[in-house]
């Protein structure tokens, strides 16, 4: 390492063009960069569940949903209903939309002169208002339509503008044609929006990029304050905005070339390799400046600064580039694609680190404004020392404090709530988040899972035994009260039949025999959501307003038990879908940032006891790293922020950096010991030598990460 330091100093012009050239090759790539908000992108990378959730889309017709929300005293109304079937007509006749789910097009199923009519709720406008709101009442009887198309009161009704999923669609522009068109409602009804998953990733992608705007030159304005307070020369300020300037242009060619995209993690990287890039920039400038002030001309200086820090550099490179890889083993595609980038991102910045900076020091460390005087490094020195002489005086005490905080902030952590929910990456005044809310208020909400049943064998469903077992899993979800709405093929067949005996309601078949009469006059297209064409195999589909992962998976766990328990030995049943698989993937992000957190605390421990040849002091070295981690899910979960994709990865980071000042720290410990032969004075030169760095570092990192608060995305701020 040393000799590769040498090396780029010796050759500062040859250094400074290679740069220049990379810089030119990787700016050509920035036009490719991508950005891209995908809900798979959540979830776990090659989960067997959603392979089987895919399959079940398949089946049943999952698509891609935005719902038509109109909220008025009077949304029935004949005037109101006729500009509403314009609007419908409009949005029909776009390629993109496959159908519209409405009372328009529910079949409405009643008994007339002994025959079954399945025409739509609304064939033709009712020509009264008594006529409309019979028709209100009459779908609120429905549970297809009750609380999924209608609220409870009648006051807000949905339509399901379903998008054709063969389409390769342009969410943006489908978006903006949806909402242009629905836009001549705003005169009609009280209040009138257009929701769903489609807009909350566009909003998403648009916030992301005004914000990259913002905080990238705060970022860079709190490092170079920082900077500037702590180092008080031009090029040691100038040089590690230079640094990571170049490390980030490089990763976002290097995405570009490579179809990596940003998202809501990923886009965090450039800010965060001006922070972090900046660490090794500061240690290796600090001790060059150490070296001048000894006396040493520029070149026995950087020669100094290579003695030094070559080791050292390499050996704190290694550990944070571990720290931030292994932020991907969760499984998660987002994480995983933030810890290939943000570790590929650190390597660059290494390679730039350790080129440009000897090559700049060799061409231009004699500028020396405003250089350091004596008298403060003396008053510098004299803290170091009586810091020293404090902890060595007390360490039981410190030990006591650290034990306690460790303790309390250990019980904290059992109190951490998960959140996994794509709406909660809005800005909390975003009135799309208002509007996702109102139909989580007003209708059965906009998440939704499903319960599979199967037999293998053809018209299972067909038989009263096994619709009941529909039913009695239906009779549990709601005397639960988890969901608003749950349909089943089992709630068709109760409302043909309540029709075709006239019993005044919805009533499930008292045998086979009355089913198979009923099948006459069935047509498949209409319970296809809900049953396949053989009958073998059924789904319940729940939705649900249920956000925390917390809630939702003790409800699901519950289910299973309860389906376990009562189900027929001829079937079996499975639970799938969108929030199923968000449940995996918040299982696996907890598991995933503790193996992370394990793994890079391993690689510490061993790294230091190779270095002093004992594993005790590996050990010790592991505690300075745990800690911080410790207290900040303690406090997390003091001060309920949940665990999200956002705040799993701070333990991380946290480790990563911590680990940096601690390598930095026993490496040159390790030095000192080797020469003075004298630990307690090894300590006092150690805290002597490492003061400005690490209080540099620390300061630039806490001021640089408090940008991200000023973020409108929850888990980032």
């Amino acid at each position: 390492m040393k000799r590769l330091l040498n090396f780029f100093a010796e050759h500062p012009w040859w250094v400074l063009a290679a740069l220049l050239l990379v810089s030119m090759a990787a700016a050509t790539q920035l036009g490719k960069v991508e950005l891209r908000i995908s809900a798979d992108e959540l979830l776990v990378r090659d989960d067997p569940e959603r392979a089987y959730f895919q399959e079940i889309r398949e089946q049943f017709g999952d698509d891609e949903v935005a719902l038509l929300v109109l909220s008025d005293d009077d949304v029935m109304a004949p005037a109101k209903l006729e500009q509403l079937r314009d609007v419908l007509d409009q949005l029909e006749s776009l390629p993109c939309v496959s159908r519209v789910e409405s009372l328009f097009s529910i079949p409405h199923l009643r008994s007339v002169d002994g025959y079954l009519k399945t025409d739509p709720y609304i064939d033709d406008l009712p020509e009264t208002d008594a006529a409309a709101q019979a028709i209100l009442e009459a779908a609120l009887e429905s549970p297809f339509v009750r609380n999924v198309l209608l609220s409870a009161d009648g006051d807000v009704m949905a339509l399901g503008i379903v998008l054709d999923k063969e389409m390769q669609i342009d969410e943006f522009n489908v978006t903006r044609s949806i909402d242009g068109i629905t836009r001549g409602l705003e005169d009609v009804y009280d209040d009138v929006f257009v929701i769903g998953f489609p807009h909350v990733r566009i909003e998403i992608a648009d916030k992301l990029g005004e914000e990259q705007g913002q905080l990238f030159p705060l970022a860079v304005a709190a490092l170079l304050i920082a900077l500037f307070i702590l180092l008080r020369q031009v090029l040691d300020i100038l040089t590690p905005v230079l640094t990571s300037g170049l490390s980030i242009l490089w990763t976002l060619g290097l995405m570009g070339a490579t179809g990596i995209p940003l998202n809501v993690v990923t886009s965090i990287v450039p800010v965060l390799l001006v922070i972090v890039g900046s660490t090794e920039d500061i240690h290796l400038l600090s001790e060059f400046r150490r070296g001048q002030r000894m006396g040493l001309d520029t070149g026995r200086a950087v020669n100094y600064m290579v003695t030094k820090m070559g080791r050292t550099v390499l050996l704190t490179f290694v550990t944070t580039y571990a720290g931030f890889l292994s932020i991907g083993l969760s499984g998660i595609e987002v994480l995983w694609q933030f810890g290939i980038v943000a570790s590929t991102g650190l390597l660059l910045n290494f390679l730039v680190t350790i080129s440009l900076i000897p090559a700049l020091l060799r061409l231009a460390g004699h500028w020396r404004i405003g250089s350091r005087r004596p008298s403060t490094d003396d008053i510098g020195c004299r803290w170091a020392d009586r810091y020293w002489r404090f902890l060595y005086a007390r360490r039981w005490w410190v030990v006591l404090v650290v034990t306690v905080v460790t303790v309390v902030a250990a019980s904290g952590m059992r109190h951490i709530n998960l959140n996994q929910n794509a709406v909660d990456n809005l800005a909390t005044d975003s009135r799309l988040r208002a509007q996702v809310q109102k139909v989580n208020d007003e209708l059965a909400g906009m998440e939704s899972f499903s319960i599979v049943l199967e037999s293998g064998i053809e018209d299972t469903f067909l038989k009263v035994r096994y619709l009941e077992e529909l039913a009695e899993i239906q009779a549990f979800i709601e005397e639960r009260g988890f969901a608003r709405a749950t349909t089943s093929f089992a709630d068709y067949l109760a409302l043909m039949n309540g029709v075709f005996q006239e019993l005044g309601g919805p009533e499930l078949p008292t045998n086979d025999d009355e089913i198979y009469e009923l099948m006459i006059f069935l047509d498949h297209r209409h319970v296809k959501e809900y049953v396949s064409e053989t009958y073998d195999r059924a789904r319940i589909l729940i939705r649900h307003n249920v956000s925390t992962a917390d809630e939702l998976g003790a409800f699901v766990e519950d289910l299973q038990a309860f389906v376990d328990e009562h189900l027929d030995a001829g079937l079996s049943a499975r639970i799938t879908g969108d929030s199923v698989l968000t449940l995996s993937a918040t299982s696996s992000l907890i598991s995933g940032q503790l193996q992370s957190i394990v793994v890079l605390l391993l690689f510490v421990a061993l790294i230091i006891s190779l270095l002093f040849t004992d594993w005790r002091v590996g050990v010790m070295a592991v505690l300075p790293n745990a800690f911080p981690v410790v207290v900040l899910f303690g406090f997390m979960g003091y001060s309920g922020i949940p665990l999200n994709i956002g705040t799993a990865m701070a333990a991380a980071i946290a480790i990563g950096l911590a680990v940096d000042d601690t390598m930095h720290f026993m490496l040159r410990y390790n030095q000192e010991l080797t020469s003075s032969k004298s630990q307690l004075n090894a300590m006092r030169l150690t805290i002597r030598g490492e003061t400005l760095p690490v209080v540099s570092t620390s300061v630039a990192l806490m001021a640089g990460f408090l940008v991200f608060s000023l973020s409108d995305f929850e888990p980032v701020a």
